[in-house]
């Protein structure tokens, strides 16, 4: 069984959104506060998520999963992917443990947009993305998670709006 690290930074560091992506309860789940050298976490204007930038002399700061199973990484790609998110390898540092080697340094994926488009807001804040979005998000997930069963050619990103426009008129 292969394991993987994942560095979250954005909406993902919501534990309850993290809880329905990954499947399960996060009891048993590894999660270490870490930090990507040289990049910064920002809105992406006028939308209700992050994008991660290369940013010199920065670090983002977020939360590492570690030791995910294949099927559990197939599921955050499953929810990440729809908003055109790649995973990159990269190195993280490891904050507040002492258990791996002296630089607590550690691969770790990354989700990187793709998206050249989007423009820059402020520097993002997950407090702010939880009393604004949190609940709502989180119920789209729920039922977004469910189409990953199904077959056929779904536009994956066209559903999870339909799903979020209706939740947010019945909110």
């Amino acid at each position: 069984l292969k394991m993987t690290n994942v560095f979250l930074y954005g909406t993902l560091c919501d534990r309850e959104l993290l809880e329905i992506c990954l499947g399960r309860s996060l009891d048993k789940v590894k999660l270490v506060n870490a930090e990507l050298e040289n990049h910064s976490v920002f809105w992406v204007k006028n939308k209700n998520f992050p994008v991660i930038k290369f940013n010199r002399g920065s670090f983002a700061k977020g939360l590492a999963v570690l030791d995910i199973e294949d099927h559990e990484l197939e599921r955050l790609d499953f929810y990440e992917g729809g908003f055109n998110y790649k995973l990159i390898k990269s190195d993280i540092i490891l904050k507040n443990i002492n258990f791996y080697s002296k630089e607590n340094k550690l691969e770790a994926y990354v989700y990187f947009n793709n998206d050249d488009k989007f423009e820059i807001g402020n520097d993002w804040d997950l407090n702010d993305w939880q009393r604004r979005f949190g609940l709502i998000s989180r119920l789209a997930a729920k039922e977004y998670m469910l189409l990953q069963r199904s077959c056929g050619e779904i536009d994956f990103l066209t559903e999870y709006e339909k799903i979020y426009t209706r939740l947010s008129e019945n909110l």
